[in-house]
């Protein structure tokens, strides 16, 4: 049975974020935060002890067990637990403090220290008041009305870091109150049924995720106060945190007298977009100024209470007249995106001279709210979709990027832009904003043609964005071309559905094959001295043809078994195709094989297997030489494209793209080598002066057309379809063979007169074009091999 000294009143250990919780299967408390895991290893604790209500302490004793770094176990050693509670926490005194100690001699851990911000029984002040604040009336968005105050909710608004701003005069004010950091956090957020809330808000360099949590060692703030209802905004007063102790943890309250207030603006505009605003100003001078702090972060779960927000544009009179002056109203032939399809206005670009690239996004089109790529509460903004139903519509943009104006600093830039967007022409003309150290720049012109939508281009979208400064001017900069590779939504839709169709053309095509190899297995059992007559070389190459994919794609087709099939437009399904086509290449392998092992046996079996067998030496002695310089071609046009690229890249400060490895490229030299499949059967035939129907016609045509398919869809697949940076390809791959337009020719026109040559020498003789003294006619017979 636990005893505690001064009665049986619990300790305040409540809450979500307590520091213990008692077992109720064994009389001790447990602490909650036990393992302390890092280099040092882990160890668990289990302890007993008083607590006094008299004095708010608790002290408790036990052993712990755990490992070191190395992993060895290290069981019962002995551990204080000191903690101290602020009995009734409030503004002043809303910290739990501890430590934990080791007792044993030599200690078999350091001493901890244990801090936490008090969670339950906290005492607003009676007033819940704070400081007026320095500025006059706000326009800001009715949060609760006709709804119930949650603190949950509220709560979920600031989980977002705040920028500080320091322009504006708030230098002095800054100074008084000791702030000089980037970032605020407020969390640690509770709230009273009746409005009172409070919190802990910390000061940081670092936009970091673990900025948002409790820290120590940072500018840091107790705050409460409450929520006005009426005028929408959160009303606070707050404490420092100083150190009171040689330890990081121990934690005090110092002076108070800041004040901070927060809403949620309802009016936006050109320099002013936050989607939560604040001030934190000395209540202790009367100078009027304030650290302004915003926050451009919107929850998704909150774009339906954006109902009341309305934006001012301000310099569309200002943008109109450039856009005349630059000639961005003249004619274009096309359709091009308009307000309907606001998911096309958004694109990624490339800065082409000196690099890097950005993200260009609407905020409004017309009256219209977006968000990224989606529109804002659509349903209030449904019957506002005709007032943009015109040919030049107002809209506003924000512009992140990484480029010459962020080599120093390498961070993201940000601008903001407003002007106009002709929906008949595709052109865009922009007056746009920045900041600069402390200052704003408004002096920026952001101009952007988009293509047509039924265009067949890779690039989309062709701007610029130009200083309007004088070049003398501090502020004034080069002009920074901006281009867009991409697609359309109704383009990515297509991609999806060639994508599709190219999986299923994959499949035939490989199902095909395997039939046409069964072909060649009837015929050679029904004409048996085809099997000595047919090129070994030949086949070993058709049989590493479907091996190679296969060693590829060995671990992907196991991978590929296990996820879950995700159906895509045009009722394919890719990932089970692409499972099947490996399947098929497989068992189309297999029966390669067994077509060479059965050619291999028939030769060894045959009584002129000398003279065959030297027929076959001619092919491999004309057919090796010729893909081994071939092989050399493809290295030396690889290394001469690689520095082409590098060049041409530096001078028109083109996107970075993938290069190729060369294994890539010798790859698709393998797809030419197979499109000549036929070649050593030829060199085989005019060697030996056969006429051997030695392959099936169903076998060697059928295959041919397979080989040549690909490059006549590659023609038509560039010409239908919008080509992409980065495209994803299931049939006519260039990874797998050589296509471009001179290669989609020469290659089915070479492989068609390989299969006339093929045709005429399995009727006229192997040796029908050559010389008529090498014409001799020869022809395998079959012959007993039964010894007696």
């Amino acid at each position: 049975m636990l005893t505690m000294s001064g009665g049986r009143r619990r300790p305040p250990f409540g809450g979500r974020h307590r520091l213990f919780e008692y077992d109720s299967q064994a009389p001790r408390f447990r602490p909650r935060l036990p393992r302390f895991v890092g280099r040092r290893g882990s160890i668990t604790f289990g302890l007993e002890g008083y607590y006094s209500s008299a004095s708010g302490e608790l002290c408790m004793v036990g052993t712990g067990s755990g490992r070191t770094a190395d992993g060895t176990a290290v069981n019962l050693f002995s551990a204080v637990l000191r903690v101290r509670y602020p009995g009734r926490a409030n503004l002043t005194r809303p910290f739990v403090t501890g430590s934990l100690e080791s007792t044993d001699s030599p200690g078999f851990f350091e001493p901890v220290s244990l801090v936490a911000y008090a969670e339950e029984g906290y005492s607003y002040a009676e007033s819940a008041s704070c400081p007026p604040s320095p500025t006059g009336r706000l326009d800001a968005l009715q949060l609760f009305e006709g709804r119930k105050f949650s603190c949950a909710h509220l709560s979920s608004l600031f989980k977002a870091p705040f920028r500080l701003d320091y322009s504006n005069g708030s230098e002095s004010t800054a100074s008084s109150l000791g702030i000089h950091q980037t970032f605020m956090f407020i969390n640690r957020m509770r709230c009273a049924d009746d409005g009172a809330v409070r919190a802990y808000v910390v000061f940081s360099n670092q936009k970091d995720a673990s900025s948002y949590y409790f820290m120590l060692g940072e500018k840091a703030m107790v705050v409460e106060g409450f929520w006005d209802e009426k005028r929408s905004r959160l009303c606070l007063k707050g404490c420092y945190v100083v150190n009171s102790g040689p330890s990081r943890a121990d934690l005090a309250v110092g002076e108070c007298g800041i004040g901070m207030s927060f809403w949620f603006p309802a009016v936006w505009s050109l320099q002013e977009r936050s989607f939560s605003a604040g001030l934190v100003w000395n209540a202790s001078l009367k100078s009027g100024e304030a650290i302004a702090a915003s926050s451009s972060t919107i929850p998704p779960y909150f774009r339906g209470s954006l109902l009341g927000l309305k934006y001012n544009y301000t310099k569309v009179d200002e943008a109109r007249k450039y856009y005349e002056n630059y000639g961005l109203n003249k004619k274009r032939k096309g359709k091009f995106p308009d307000s309907n399809s606001y998911r096309d206005l958004t694109f990624r670009f490339f800065l082409q001279k000196g690099g890097g690239s950005g993200y260009a996004s609407p905020v409004t089109i017309g009256s219209m709210l977006y968000d990224g790529n989606s529109l804002v509460s659509p349903d209030h903004f449904l019957d506002k979709m005709t007032e943009t139903n015109q040919r030049l519509l107002n809209v506003s943009y924000d512009i992140h990027y990484v480029g010459n104006w962020s080599l120093e600093t390498f961070r993201r830039q940000h601008i903001s832009a407003e002007g106009v967007y002709d929906a008949k022409t595709g052109s865009l003309c922009m007056i746009a904003c920045r900041v600069v150290n402390i200052s704003s720049d408004c002096e920026i012109l952001v101009t952007a043609q988009f293509s047509s939508l039924d265009a067949k281009v890779a690039q989309h979208v062709k701007g610029t964005i130009r200083s309007l400064r004088k070049k003398t001017d501090p502020l004034f900069f080069e002009p920074l071309d901006i281009a867009s590779y991409g697609l359309y939504i109704d383009q990515v839709d297509e991609s999806i559905w060639r994508m599709d169709l190219e999986s299923t053309m994959a499949l035939i095509s490989m199902t095909l094959s395997c039939l046409f190899i069964v072909v060649q297995l009837f015929h050679v059992k029904k004409v048996p001295e085809a099997l000595p007559a047919m090129s070994i070389t030949m086949l070993v190459v058709l049989s590493l043809g479907y091996m190679i994919p296969l060693v590829l794609n060995f671990e992907a087709l196991f991978k590929n078994s296990n996820k879950q099939t995700v159906p895509l437009s045009g009722g394919g399904w890719l990932e089970v195709n692409e499972v099947m086509v490996r399947i098929v290449t497989m068992v189309t392998f297999l029966l390669q094989l067994r077509l060479l092992q059965l050619a291999w046996s028939a030769r060894s079996a045959d009584v002129s297997k000398d003279q065959s067998w030297a027929a076959e030496k001619k092919v491999i002695w004309i057919c090796l030489p010729l893909y081994i310089i071939g092989a050399v071609v493809t290295w030396a046009v690889h290394m001469r494209s690689n520095s082409n690229r590098r060049m041409l890249r530096k001078i028109a400060r083109l996107p970075r793209v993938n290069r190729h490895a060369f294994w890539e490229d010798l790859v698709s030299y393998g797809g030419l080598i197979l499109d000549g499949f036929l070649l050593p059967q030829i060199i085989l035939n005019a060697c030996s002066g056969s006429k051997v129907k030695a392959l099936s016609t169903g076998f060697y045509i059928g295959s041919t057309l397979i080989r040549a398919l690909p490059h006549v869809y590659d023609v038509f697949r560039a010409n239908h379809f919008v080509p992409s940076l980065r495209p994803t390809y299931r049939y006519a791959n260039p990874h797998d063979d050589l296509f471009s337009l001179a290669w989609d020719i020469a290659i089915p026109c070479g492989a068609i007169l390989l299969s006339v040559l093929l045709y005429f020498q399995q009727r006229l003789g192997g040796a029908f074009f050559l010389c008529s003294k090498n014409r001799k006619s020869s022809e395998y017979e079959m012959v007993s091999t039964v010894s007696s």
